[in-house]
């Protein structure tokens, strides 16, 4: 299933039925942000609702996203600001260390959202009613940043919500079983 368009922002996403006690839905799964990919839709048997988590987690925090004080920022300056700041190996003291925690991880996208983006880390950062996405593929060092439409983010991850609590209605179900 394909959530929105490649070519502007895009979630697309396969349910892999796989049985299990836990309403768990596996599946493969990326997103797409001008033509750009982040994630893995090749990666098999992906948690989803791990991804469903920081997605969610994403929409609930969007109003604390837009800091007055990053706009200014090019995105590949922007990525590697906050990169430095959350996972940098430098001889900040613990008080540098949880001051920028403190400060920067609101920013965190997808990093560690699930095994579609392992080989990935991502940042959001608002600016105004565009959102926009840092994300650096980790096999390719390749840093992509790309604005997002906030109304755009916001419905394609709606309807990706949406779709995913039907799958979770019947993880043991093909799709192609529905009715």
């Amino acid at each position: 299933m394909l959530f929105g368009s490649r070519s502007g922002f895009a979630i697309e996403a396969y349910h892999d039925p796989l049985p299990n006690e836990h309403g768990w839905v596996f599946g493969r799964m990326c997103l797409w942000a001008q033509g750009n990919c982040l994630g893995d839709i090749c990666e098999p048997a992906c948690m989803l609702n791990v991804t469903v988590s920081h997605l969610s987690n994403a929409i609930a925090r969007l109003p604390e996203l837009d800091a007055q004080e990053l706009h200014e920022f090019a995105g590949e300056a922007l990525f590697n600001l906050l990169d430095h700041a959350l996972y940098g190996d430098d001889d900040c003291s613990m008080e540098e260390i949880m001051a920028d925690a403190q400060r920067f991880s609101r920013f965190n996208f997808l990093t560690n959202g699930g095994e579609s983006f392992d080989h990935s880390k991502s940042f959001i950062v608002g600016n105004g009613q565009w959102l926009r996405l840092l994300f650096k593929d980790l096999k390719t060092e390749r840093i992509h940043a790309v604005a997002v439409e906030y109304a755009t983010f916001v419905a394609v991850i709606q309807a990706f919500l949406s779709w995913f609590s039907t799958e979770q209605a019947s993880p043991l179900l093909a799709p192609s079983e529905r009715t």
